[in-house]
């Protein structure tokens, strides 16, 4: 179901940045928990997604309001939001790697390594909906008195998107100058928030936010696959006994040559996303 005007996350023109927020991060925590409430046996590992996919765009959200909120309650909010991902976090995981193995394989191949990893997904039991629903409901609470300025416009949220974005451009020189697993995992999750805070701010500049948006969008989506891979194969060294004889080498060259392709289209992505200086790009929103 499409998000309704008042849940989406986006900035209306000409609200103020605080009646904005708090909206925003009110939609998200309602798609959050109502994903966990709904969600059917048949589509849980679906509704976990969602649940996650909603906290990471409020730790976005804050990260960009992070000079309104002060530094006290964005810390606060964001290890709320961050410590309620965890407790969702370990069916999905283990969903991820047997997807991740799934697309890597033809149908039938090491059959052996995906059975142990649906054991494991089975074994380590369902998310704890309950406790991260609490956690939710506590941080909604919270919104209506974050110390947001009542008439600060826009302009108010700029000093957040310089920040992210030159976080994520110190991210894409460690990934070029060193590409381990690590840089390339934090190239990740800095477009992500890249990606995030275009969105939400996209009626200050809707043309180039919109293109910035999608282009963070494609490097998050590179970059993550690239850290699905690394995470498949320390997996299938966990289980190596699952596997037959030379099934591991193979397994490697193939995560080998998809990381070399998706690791040269992060980085060429990188550069068109980080092209512009920090300051600049945090100037054209809060003058637009």
């Amino acid at each position: 179901m499409p998000p309704t005007s008042e849940r989406k996350y986006r900035l209306h023109d000409r609200e103020a940045a605080a009646e904005g927020v708090r909206r925003v991060a009110r939609g998200q925590v309602d798609l959050a928990t109502e994903a966990l409430e709904d969600g059917s046996a048949q589509n849980r590992d679906e509704a976990v997604h969602e649940a996650r996919k909603a906290l990471k765009r409020l730790r976005a959200l804050v990260r960009v309001a992070r000079d309104e909120l002060g530094d006290d309650v964005y810390r606060r909010e964001n290890v709320a939001f961050r410590d309620a991902g965890r407790k969702l976090a370990g069916s999905r995981d283990a969903a991820v790697v047997i997807q991740t193995l799934d697309g890597l394989a033809e149908p039938g191949a090491f059959g052996g390594l995906r059975e142990a990893f649906t054991r494991e997904a089975a074994q380590n039991g369902s998310p704890r909906d309950d406790e991260a629903i609490a956690d939710i409901r506590a941080a909604r609470a919270r919104i209506a008195g974050w110390p947001l300025s009542p008439d600060a416009g826009h302009d108010a949220l700029a000093p957040g998107l310089e920040r992210v974005y030159r976080r994520g451009r110190r991210a894409l020189r460690a990934a070029r100058a060193e590409p381990t697993d690590e840089n390339f995992h934090e190239l990740r999750k800095r477009a992500k928030d890249l990606w995030h805070a275009a969105q939400v701010l996209r009626p200050g500049d809707p043309k180039r936010l919109r293109k910035l948006s999608k282009r963070a969008h494609a490097l998050s989506d590179a970059a993550g696959d690239d850290h699905d891979l690394a995470v498949l194969v320390a997996a299938a060294h966990e289980h190596a006994d699952a596997l037959a004889p030379g099934e591991l080498w193979l397994l490697e060259r193939r995560v080998a040559d998809r990381r070399a392709d998706l690791q040269r289209t992060a980085l060429a992505v990188g550069s068109r996303v980080y092209a512009r200086k920090p300051r600049k790009l945090a100037r054209r929103v809060a003058t637009a």
